[in-house]
C-alpha cells in the first residue's frame, strides 16, 4: 500500500493544510478530510476491521487533487485514493449506486444507461473516415451536454481540420471506474476502445473531456503496459487544439466579462493552466479570475463518484464555487468539462443572480461564425 510512504512520519497528523477537501468544507467531520483518512487507513493497516460505514467515507472524494497540491510531506494522495478504492472494491465494498453504473455500462457501454445506438445522434459534420485524428466526444458530452460536442466538430470543419469519429463503437473511457477503484470494468472499456481505434488507424485522439483526457492520456498508457499493448497515440484535449486555431483571430473582440473554472482533472492531475486564458485573452474577453484559481480551484463537485452517490454532498460542493463565481460579477462562467458545465448550471439553479455557463469550445465556434 502506498501508505508505506507515511510509516514513522507524525508530522501528517500534525498538518493542517489538507482541510481544503471540498468534502471536509461542507461536512466538517475530521473523517472526510485527507488527513482523517490517513489516519483511518494507518488503523486498517494495523488490524482495525473494515466496515461498510468506513468504507462509504472514502467513497465521499472528488479525486479533485487538491489535497495533493498542498500536502507539505508530497504523498500522492489521488493515486493513494484510488489505490485503497481498488482495495475497498476487491473485499467488495462497492457503493450500490456505483454498482448500477457498472451494470448500465456493461449493458450499453456507458454510465448514464442511454441507448448505444444514440451515441452518435448529436452528430451534425460529416466525418472523414481516412483522416488518423480521432475525435472522442465521451459519454457526458453524447448525452448531456451534446451542444459541447457538436460545437467542437462544427468547429474543425471550419478551419478545415478532418477527423474521424467512432461513432457507436466509442465506449466509456472509463473514467468513473478508474475513480472509484473498479478495475475490472475499467480494463474492459479499455480494451475494447484500443481495438477500434488500432482497426481505425488512429494516431491522434482529441477530446472534450477533461475526464476522458485525463484516463486516457495517464491510466491507459499504465494498462497498455500491463497488457503488453503498444499504446503510439498522442493525445490531446480540445482546449490545445483551440489554441492553434484561434492563433490569427481576427473577428471583432468579444465585449463580455467572464471568469473560468479550472477542471480538476485537466488542471491538477494534467496541469493545463495556460492554454485556457490565452484563448480567452485572444478572444478579447475580459477574464476575471475567482479568488481560488488554477492548483488551488475548488473542485465543481461533481467528480470522482461523488455526483451518482452523494449527490447532496455534490450540490453543496457545487454551491460553494457557484457562489465564487458569481462573486467576480461576470457574465459568462467559461470552463474545459462537459462534467463541470452540467454540474454548475445546476449548482447556480439555487441562486436567485444568474450568469451563463458554456465551454470555451463553444464560445470559439460562435465568435467563427
Amino acid at each position: 500500500m502506498l501508505i508505506d510512504i507515511l510509516k514513522n512520519s507524525s508530522l501528517c497528523l500534525r498538518c493542517n493544510y489538507c482541510r481544503v477537501c471540498p468534502v471536509y468544507s461542507v461536512e466538517g467531520w475530521e473523517s472526510a478530510s485527507p488527513r482523517g483518512k490517513l489516519y483511518v487507513i494507518n488503523c486498517i493497516e494495523n488490524g482495525f476491521p473494515l466496515n461498510i460505514e468506513i468504507a462509504r467515507e472514502f467513497f465521499k472524494c472528488t479525486t479533485c487533487g487538491n489535497c495533493e497540491v498542498v500536502c507539505q510531506l508530497g504523498i500522492p494522495l489521488v493515486s493513494l485514493w484510488e489505490s485503497f478504492r481498488r482495495y475497498l472494491n476487491e473485499r467488495g465494498y462497492l457503493l450500490p449506486i456505483h454498482r448500477k453504473l457498472k451494470e448500465r455500462t456493461l449493458k450499453e457501454w456507458n454510465p448514464y444507461g442511454e441507448s448505444r445506438n444514440m451515441r452518435a445522434n448529436w452528430l451534425n459534420v460529416k466525418i472523414s473516415k481516412d483522416s488518423d485524428l480521432l475525435y472522442f466526444a465521451g459519454c457526458t458530452a453524447s448525452y448531456r451536454t451534446v451542444e459541447i460536442a457538436k460545437s467542437t466538430v462544427e468547429l474543425f470543419k471550419k478551419v478545415g481540420l478532418d477527423f474521424n469519429y467512432a461513432g457507436v463503437n466509442e465506449y466509456c473511457c472509463g473514467s468513473p471506474f478508474f475513480r472509484t477503484g473498479q478495475m475490472d470494468i475499467a480494463e474492459k472499456l479499455f480494451l475494447k476502445n484500443l481495438k477500434i481505434w488500432k482497426e481505425m488507424k488512429v494516431k491522434k485522439i482529441v477530446t472534450s473531456c477533461a475526464g476522458c483526457y485525463r484516463t486516457i492520456a495517464r491510466d491507459y498508457p499504465i494498462l497498455a503496459e500491463k497488457f503488453n499493448y503498444d499504446f503510439d497515440f498522442e493525445v490531446l484535449h480540445t482546449v490545445q487544439l483551440l489554441e492553434e486555431i484561434v492563433k490569427d483571430f481576427n473577428s471583432s473582440k468579444l465585449s463580455f466579462k467572464a471568469t473560468y473554472h479550472d477542471p480538476c482533472h485537466l488542471g491538477r492531475h494534467m496541469d493545463v493552466y495556460d492554454e485556457p486564458r490565452r484563448i480567452i485573452k485572444k478572444l478579447g474577453i475580459d477574464l476575471v479570475e475567482m479568488d481560488r484559481n488554477r492548483e488551488k480551484a475548488f473542485c465543481c463537485g461533481a467528480g470522482g463518484g461523488v455526483k451518482s452517490q452523494f449527490k447532496d454532498l455534490s450540490f453543496e460542493i457545487g454551491k460553494i464555487r457557484a457562489n465564487e463565481a458569481l462573486k467576480t460579477n461576470a457574465d459568462y462562467l467559461l470552463s474545459c468539462c462537459p462534467f463541470c458545465k452540467l454540474h454548475l448550471s445546476q449548482s447556480l439553479s439555487f441562486f436567485d443572480k444568474k450568469m451563463i455557463v458554456a465551454d470555451l469550445v463553444e464560445v470559439v465556434n460562435k465568435s467563427m461564425q
